[in-house]
């Protein structure tokens, strides 16, 4: 298959497969990543961290974390890879693992670690972007589902307005 063939292939893939869930998922993204860039940061990791440690105090932190530990729990026993790299590579799962160890690290205030919670939402966005993420399988469903749970909560937070708009 030629690039071209695969990149049309890609291209339907996506267009056929984003809906439901994944589109939500997208659609949450969008706004918390609209929101970061008004925030410092030398990267959108550095941008989506101060967004979330600027704007949402400890207490709520730790309200969100509480309310979405069967999501952290799943992240933390399958954390989420880099698809850029090969499984064998030890940095495909270098910063999956260090930011669901800081999510799950109480010695950490609670809007640090919620914002390592955005980090990991983050690489399964870039994973859909810039890894050929593959839609259908039940582990991106899943993925989905969990990362729309973790971004509507957090929208919720970051815009109190919006609820129910």
């Amino acid at each position: 298959m030629s690039n071209r063939e695969r990149a049309a292939q890609r291209a339907l893939d996506i267009i056929n497969n984003l809906g439901g869930v994944a589109s939500e998922f997208r659609d949450n993204w969008l706004i918390v990543q609209a929101y970061s860039t008004e925030f410092e940061g030398v990267d959108q990791r550095a941008a989506l961290i101060a967004a979330i440690e600027e704007s949402i105090d400890n207490q709520k932190a730790t309200e969100i974390l509480g309310n979405l530990q069967s999501e952290v729990q799943y992240l933390q026993q399958t954390p989420v890879g880099d698809l850029r790299f090969e499984s064998a590579d030890v940095r495909f799962r270098r910063n999956g693992l260090r930011d669901i160890t800081n999510v799950v690290d109480e010695q950490l205030d609670s809007n640090t670690r919620l914002a390592n919670l955005i980090c990991v939402v983050y690489q399964i966005r870039c994973n859909i972007d810039h890894g050929h993420k593959e839609l259908t399988t039940a582990r991106s469903q899943r993925l989905f589902t969990i990362g729309n749970s973790i971004l509507s909560t957090v929208v919720g937070a970051l815009m109190p307005s919006t609820e129910g708009a």
